[in-house]
């Protein structure tokens, strides 16, 4: 079942990889596009803006994805560097994915009324008529796998601090 787990999470990586490299591309061009048409060309081409906000939001969502798969998200790394025994910094770690896990509960059911409103009034954007349902599918994606890492932290926590010797 591990080897499973792991064979997904590596294939999630390489998937989010993409979508970073890519979003990044198309914020950089379509950008750099926007700015030369309006300053040096005088154009006000319709929809750029739209693309590359939706490309920011996509990569600021997997961004945080990855760094919630880091645990890097959400650290005091002072607290926990002054921690000493294996008992005390795993029950830290517990208590922090426990926290990290409600606020992501938080974060979805945020990220589930906003597709129900979605579907119950669909509306799309100005220039290119792009649902707006493409920008929010990029918040539920990091709602739910934020997590689903944090279920994973959690579980490797409690473990540590089952297994762990040490002080309290």
């Amino acid at each position: 079942m591990r080897n499973l787990f792991e064979i997904l999470d590596r294939w999630l990586m390489r998937l989010m990889a993409v979508v970073i490299f890519i979003s990044t591309a198309v914020i950089v061009c379509l950008i750099s596009f926007l700015i030369l048409s309006r300053y040096v060309f005088g154009w006000s081409v319709v929809g750029m803006l739209e693309l590359s906000t939706l490309s920011a939001l996509w990569l600021y969502m997997i961004g945080a994805v990855m760094a919630s798969r880091n645990r890097e998200h959400v650290t005091v790394d002072f607290t926990a560097q002054s921690l000493n025994g294996t008992r005390l910094a795993a029950a830290h770690d517990l208590a922090v994915s426990a926290i990290i896990f409600v606020l992501g509960l938080f974060f979805l059911s945020l990220s589930w009324d906003m597709i129900e409103w979605a579907f119950r009034r669909p509306q799309v954007t100005p220039g290119l008529s792009i649902p707006l349902f493409a920008g929010q599918a990029a918040l539920v994606t990091a709602a739910v796998l934020g997590v689903a890492y944090t279920v994973r932290d959690i579980i490797k926590s409690a473990n540590a601090l089952i297994n762990a010797k040490g002080e309290v």
